[in-house]
């Protein structure tokens, strides 16, 4: 759930926010020194810092529903839980850090509830409105000199961002709980190799007639094939890192092709 939540961050940002993806990356690794040093474009960083429960929503009210058969389902509502980032942007001059900065927290501030279009995965599962809070005086990032102290980096003008989602304990999981397994291995009197493998889901949202039955992602580049299990589940093991064009096909056909850049965060397809 947090990953289809980063990614409708992100499409937030890149569909209503107009980010243009080959102008300003958008990161959730955590911003140390480390990762400061190696940006080569004007960054988004959204580094998810904290998660709790929210006890102002917490509810012991059970809701009641029907089955298609006519029976009567009795179950709890969904506790709610606060997801908490911290937004900053990184660029060589201070003024475009600045013009992103307000471009994403105007963004962010104009929808106090995800839009339905940027949702997906488990996101899409409840009836109940993800909220946000966006720069709230409140908020849980009360102290930056120590955060940014325990980085070893700059203290950065930041955005605190909440996400309030639905936690349903009786859900099933049919993801892949590991998105990247990453190994490096060095043999002697040679350089270190680096060894990725990717596991991720297809989905054929808005297109639920159309079965997933013997369909396969072929990774163009690396010429390899993975299998998609009935769960809508695929994995390739030993792919290189760096920039890939995954092509889905159904029946057969190429339906569509997704580029997909080893190693991210989600390597969810959707068709």
């Amino acid at each position: 759930m947090i990953s289809d939540l980063d990614e409708a961050i992100k499409k937030l940002l890149i569909t209503k926010g107009e980010m243009v993806p080959s102008q300003v990356d958008i990161k959730f690794e955590t911003p140390d020194r480390e990762w400061s040093a190696s940006i080569s474009k004007p960054t988004v960083n959204i580094y998810l810092y904290d998660i709790r429960e929210n006890h102002h929503l917490r509810g012991t009210e059970w809701g009641i529903t029907k089955s298609d058969d006519g029976k009567t389902i009795r179950k709890k509502n969904p506790s709610r839980v606060d997801v908490s980032y911290l937004i900053t942007v990184w660029a060589n001059d201070a003024l475009d850090e600045h013009r992103i900065l307000w471009r994403v927290m105007s963004t962010l501030f104009g929808y106090p509830e995800l839009p339905e279009d940027v949702l997906s995965g488990g996101l899409t599962k409840y009836n109940y409105p993800i909220k946000t809070t966006t720069i709230q005086p409140d908020g849980l990032f009360s102290n930056p000199a120590d955060f940014w102290s325990a980085l070893d980096n700059k203290i950065k003008a930041s955005i605190n961002y909440v996400v309030t989602l639905p936690l349903d304990t009786e859900i099933s999981f049919t993801a892949p709980m590991v998105r990247t397994a990453v190994l490096d291995v060095k043999p002697p009197d040679a350089d270190a190799e680096r060894i990725m493998h990717i596991a991720g889901v297809l989905h054929n949202e808005g297109k639920s007639g159309q079965s997933l039955q013997a369909a396969r992602v072929f990774a163009k580049e690396a010429e390899m094939v993975a299998m998609v299990d009935d769960n809508g589940s695929y994995s390739f093991k030993n792919i290189q890192a760096g920039k890939h064009t995954f092509q889905v096909i159904v029946g057969g056909k190429v339906v569509k092709n997704i580029t997909v850049t080893i190693p991210s965060s989600s390597y969810d397809l959707e068709i």
